[in-house]
C-alpha cells in the first residue's frame, strides 16, 4: 500500500561548541559511577525487605488462613455427626465426632502458636474461640452420655451458629493480616520499581551526557543521514500498521478523492487500492442514504467536514456501500489529515458493523426470551397462589359442610403442588446450569419405569383423543439410573408431546438397547420443530411463536440435564408438519467415573 502523507524537509543545526570538555566528562563520568552503585545497593536492601515480608506470608500468615479455614470445616464435620446422632442415636456418629475434636485441637494448637505471631488480638480472638469449642463439645458430650432430649437439636444448633460467627470473625481477621502484608509487599516492589527508575534515568541522562560531549563534532551530512533513515522507518511502521489493522483506513485529498486504502479497507468495499485511487468517496461509497433515497454529492456532511478539517464521526444507522451497491452497516470516524501547519486531507477509519449489530440483536432477543419466562413463571405462580387464597377465604369465611371442606382443601393441596412442582423445576434447571444434578443411581429394569410413565398420562391422553402406547423390549432391559430422575425425563417429554399433538394423533413411547446403551425415546405426530429453532430448543429461555405460551419452557432443559447427569445426552429427529422424536440415550454402566453428572 503507498500512504501519502506529507513529511517535513530533514535538515539539521551546526555542531554545537563545548566548553571545558574534559571538567563536563569527569562530573558526567562521575555521576554514571554513582548511579551504577545505586543501581546495585538498592536492589539488594528492597530484596532483603521483600524477602522478609515473604517469609512472614509464607511462613505465617498463609498457613494461618489455611488453618482457620480447616477449622470451619472441622465444624461443619462436628455438626453434621451431631445431626446424624440426633437422628438416629447410632454411636458411630460419636466416633466420627470425636475424631473431629481431636483434629480441631490439632488446629486450635497450631493456630495458637501462629497466633503468637500473628499479633495479640489474632492470639486472643483465637483463645476465645477455643473456649467456645469446649463449652459447645461439654454440652454435646452430655448429649451423647445422657440422651437426647426435646430441646437438643435447638441447643446444638445454636452453639454450632455461634461457633460458625467466631470462626468467620476469625478468617476475616486473619485475612486482614494477609492482605496488609501483601500490600506491604506489593508497597516495597513498587518502591524498588519506582527507585530503579529514578536512577535508571539519571544514569541514561548522565550516559547521554558524556555522549553529547563525546560525539558533538558529529558531521551535518551524518544527522542527515540518521534522519532519513528514521524518517523510511517510520513509514513502513506506520504501513505495518495499517496492513495488520482489521479496519478499514482509507486516505481522502481536499478535493474528496480516494488516495489510499488499506488491506482490511480492500476486502470491506471489494475495491483495489489501485481501482479506488482518484474516484471520489461520496460517489463511491457513499451515493445512497440507508432508506434506499439518494445521496446528493452537496449535501454529504463527510466531505463538508474533510474541506473544513474537521473531525466527524457516523450515525448509529450508517452504512456504506461496496461494489456492485452491495451496502453493510458501518461504524467509520473521519480524522483530518495536517502536515505541519498544512491541512492534506483526512483519514477515514470505518469497521464493518454486521456481526456486531447481530450480536445485539441476538443478546435483545435474549433479553426478551428471559422476561417473557419470568413473566410466564410469575403467571404460573399467580395462578394457583390465587385459587389457594380463594379457597382459603371461603374455608374462613363461610360455614361449610365436611364435604366442601374438604373440596377446598383439596384445591389448596393441588395448588400447592402445582407451585411446588414450578419451584423444583426452576431449582432443576439452575442445578444443570452449574453441573450439579444429582442422580442417585441403582440397577433398574427400564420396562416398568416406561409402563408406570404411560399409566400416569393415560388420562390426559385419552381426554384429547390420543391414543398413548409403550413399546418395550421383551425380557429385562436394565441400566444403572435414577429411577425418579429418568421418571421426570419421561414426564416431561410425554407432557410436551400430548400437549403438542392434535385429537386423533399418536404418542410412543418406546425402548431399546443399542451396545451398551439403553435409546429410550418418545415420539409423537404433532407439528414437529421448525429447523430455525433446532439450536435453540433445549435452551432455558429459548420459546418459539407457536408454543403453549402457559408453561415456563424448562422441561426440555431438564430431560438433557438428566441425560447428562446418566453420562448420556439427548437428540431429537423432527419434521416440520409430520411429528417429532426425542430419545434419551442412557449407559447400561452408568456414568463414567470421569463423567459428567453428580452422584450420590
Amino acid at each position: 500500500m503507498t500512504t501519502r502523507v506529507g513529511t517535513p524537509a530533514s535538515g539539521g543545526a551546526p555542531p554545537e561548541s563545548v566548553g571545558a570538555p574534559s571538567a563536563r566528562g569527569l562530573w558526567a563520568l562521575g555521576f554514571v559511577v554513582l548511579s551504577l552503585a545505586a543501581l546495585v545497593a538498592v536492589p539488594t536492601y528492597f530484596g532483603r525487605r521483600v524477602a522478609e515480608v515473604q517469609s512472614e506470608i509464607a511462613d505465617v500468615l498463609d498457613p494461618a488462613a489455611q488453618l482457620s479455614s480447616n477449622l470451619r470445616l472441622l465444624k461443619s464435620r462436628q455438626m453434621a455427626r451431631m445431626e446424624g446422632f440426633l437422628a438416629t442415636q447410632e454411636p458411630v456418629f460419636r466416633i466420627g465426632y470425636n475424631a473431629a475434636i481431636a483434629e480441631e485441637d490439632s488446629v486450635l494448637a497450631e493456630l495458637g502458636g501462629l497466633g503468637r505471631a500473628l499479633g495479640l488480638d489474632v492470639a486472643e480472638r483465637v483463645a476465645r474461640l477455643s473456649t467456645e469449642s469446649t463449652d459447645w463439645r461439654f454440652s454435646n458430650q452430655s448429649i451423647f452420655e445422657i440422651g437426647v432430649d426435646a430441646g437438643a437439636r435447638d441447643r446444638v444448633l445454636a452453639g454450632y451458629e455461634d461457633l460458625q460467627s467466631a470462626t468467620r470473625e476469625l478468617d476475616l481477621l486473619i485475612q486482614a493480616k494477609v492482605d496488609d502484608g501483601r500490600r506491604r509487599m506489593s508497597y516495597e516492589l513498587r518502591t524498588q520499581s519506582r527507585i530503579m527508575f529514578g536512577l535508571a534515568v539519571v544514569a541514561l541522562l548522565a550516559t547521554l551526557i558524556v555522549a553529547r560531549v563525546a560525539y558533538r563534532y558529529r558531521a551535518l551530512t551524518v544527522e542527515r543521514e540518521k534522519r532519513r533513515r528514521e524518517a523510511v522507518q517510520a513509514r513502513r511502521e506506520v504501513d505495518a500498521l495499517l496492513e495488520a489493522t482489521d479496519d478499514g483506513v482509507l486516505g481522502i485529498d481536499l478535493d474528496g478523492r480516494c488516495i489510499s486504502l488499506n488491506r482490511a479497507g480492500e476486502q470491506l468495499v471489494d475495491y483495489r487500492e489501485r481501482e479506488i485511487e482518484n474516484r471520489d468517496v461520496h460517489e463511491t461509497l457513499f451515493h445512497t442514504r440507508p432508506d434506499g433515497s439518494p445521496a446528493p454529492r452537496e449535501e454529504s456532511l463527510l466531505l463538508a467536514a474533510v474541506a473544513g478539517g474537521k473531525p466527524l464521526e457516523s450515525d448509529e444507522d450508517a452504512i456504506m456501500w461496496r461494489r456492485k451497491r452491495v451496502a453493510f452497516p458501518v461504524r467509520w470516524a473521519l480524522r483530518p489529515m495536517i502536515d505541519g501547519l498544512d491541512l492534506r486531507g483526512a483519514v477515514l477509519t470505518f469497521t464493518d458493523m454486521t456481526e456486531a449489530l447481530a450480536r445485539q440483536k441476538a443478546l435483545r432477543r435474549a433479553i426478551k426470551q428471559r422476561e417473557d419466562v419470568v413473566s410466564i413463571v410469575s403467571h404460573d405462580l399467580r395462578n394457583p397462589l390465587g385459587v389457594t387464597l380463594a379457597a382459603a377465604d371461603l374455608l374462613l369465611d363461610l360455614p361449610l359442610d365436611e364435604d366442601q371442606r374438604r373440596r377446598q382443601a383439596e384445591i389448596i393441596r393441588r395448588s400447592g403442588e402445582r407451585m411446588h412442582r414450578l419451584i423444583d423445576d426452576l431449582l432443576d434447571v439452575s442445578r444443570i446450569e452449574e453441573g450439579a444434578l444429582v442422580v442417585r443411581l441403582s440397577q433398574e429394569d427400564l420396562q416398568p419405569i416406561l409402563e408406570e410413565a404411560r399409566e400416569h398420562f393415560a388420562h390426559q391422553a385419552d381426554a384429547r383423543g390420543i391414543r398413548l402406547t409403550c413399546d418395550a423390549p421383551s425380557g429385562e432391559t436394565r441400566a444403572r439410573v435414577d429411577r425418579d430422575r429418568i421418571m421426570q425425563a419421561l414426564s416431561n417429554l410425554l407432557d410436551n408431546a400430548i400437549r403438542l399433538t392434535r385429537e386423533g394423533g399418536l404418542v410412543r413411547l418406546s425402548a431399546t438397547e443399542d451396545g451398551d446403551d439403553v435409546l429410550v425415546s418418545v415420539t409423537d405426530t404433532g407439528p414437529g420443530v421448525a429447523p430455525e429453532l433446532m439450536e435453540t430448543l433445549f435452551d432455558r429461555f429459548a420459546q418459539s411463536e407457536g408454543r403453549d405460551r402457559g408453561a415456563a419452557g424448562l422441561g426440555l432443559t431438564i430431560v438433557r440435564g438428566v441425560a447428562v447427569a446418566h453420562g448420556g445426552d439427548l437428540w431429537v429427529d423432527s419434521r416440520l408438519g409430520q411429528g417429532s422424536s426425542f430419545t434419551l440415550r442412557l449407559p447400561k454402566e452408568g456414568p463414567a467415573p470421569n463423567g459428567e453428572g453428580a452422584l450420590a
